[in-house]
């Protein structure tokens, strides 16, 4: 469903010769209806027939006036004028509204950016104690479309991404990370991504990652209320234990060895 908030101002003035206790409906063929679209507010005013400056009495006006009869004799009692503009007005035009459409994250949810993948280092493989470096790549999305029949343009941003390693704990970081490479570490370096497993075992770790969310009727960007999260894939990671050895061969050495 669309945020749609509907602002209608309706100015009704009251005219010369009656009040609004004796006012008959204006009659759209026989009234001289106003309307006003401010682009934020509808204004409806008019004049009907018996209702003018004068003070003349709805039948008992000037030539060509209206009764309640529909024709042009005064009736017996005459009918106040019409004191007040009321709804019946608009049915010649239709009815009318302004509307401000506010979408809330639900409205642009097929807009929203493709889930991505998690990226584990060592690849797939951890040692108790050690860090695991976790990598996600976000990015900016901005897309067009259509939305309550109106051309929409809805732009995503990265605004945080929470870790989830899989041993029942989380880190939240301002951003998705970056490699070892990248940041020219060693690897099993600590990062403001990275987490060291206390046990050994099989683990599946993903992401969360929250977007803010912003969309553009053409006329500029305006913010949509809250954060929008899309999980990543999630990833197997196997965390082994080392235990060291002083051997006087390595492994490729004498593959039968202590430890190999």
């Amino acid at each position: 469903m669309f945020g749609l908030v509907l602002a209608v101002a309706v100015v009704v003035p009251a005219l010369t010769g009656g009040s609004p206790a004796a006012a008959a409906p204006c009659d759209w063929a026989t009234s001289n209806c106003t309307v006003e679209n401010t682009g934020t507010s509808i204004e409806i005013g008019g004049t009907q027939p018996g209702g003018s400056d004068s003070g003349a009495p709805r039948g008992g006006g000037g030539t060509g006036d209206r009764d309640r009869d529909g024709d042009t004799s005064p009736d017996a009692t005459p009918q106040a004028p019409c004191a007040a503009i009321d709804f019946e007005c608009t049915r010649g035009r239709g009815q009318y509204s302004v509307g401000v459409i506010r979408p809330t994250l639900n409205d642009v949810a097929s807009f929203a950016p493709a889930s991505l993948s998690l990226l584990d280092e060592p690849d797939g493989v951890g040692v108790v104690g050690m860090p695991m470096n976790f990598v996600v790549t976000p990015a900016v999305h901005e897309q067009a479309g259509q939305l309550f029949g109106l051309p929409i343009s809805v732009r995503f941003t990265p605004a945080s991404v929470v870790f989830v390693h899989g041993d029942g704990t989380t880190r939240t970081a301002p951003g998705g990370g970056r490699t070892w490479a990248q940041l020219g570490l060693p690897q099993f370096s600590a990062t403001s991504t990275s987490h060291a497993y206390p046990a050994r075992g099989t683990y599946s770790p993903s992401a969360i990652i929250r977007y803010s969310a912003e969309f553009n009727l053409g006329t500029g960007w305006n913010p949509i209320d809250g954060l929008l999260e899309i999980p990543t894939s999630a990833t197997t990671i196997q965390v082994l234990e080392v235990r060291t050895a002083l051997v006087d061969q390595t492994c490729l050495e004498n593959p039968a060895g202590p430890g190999c």
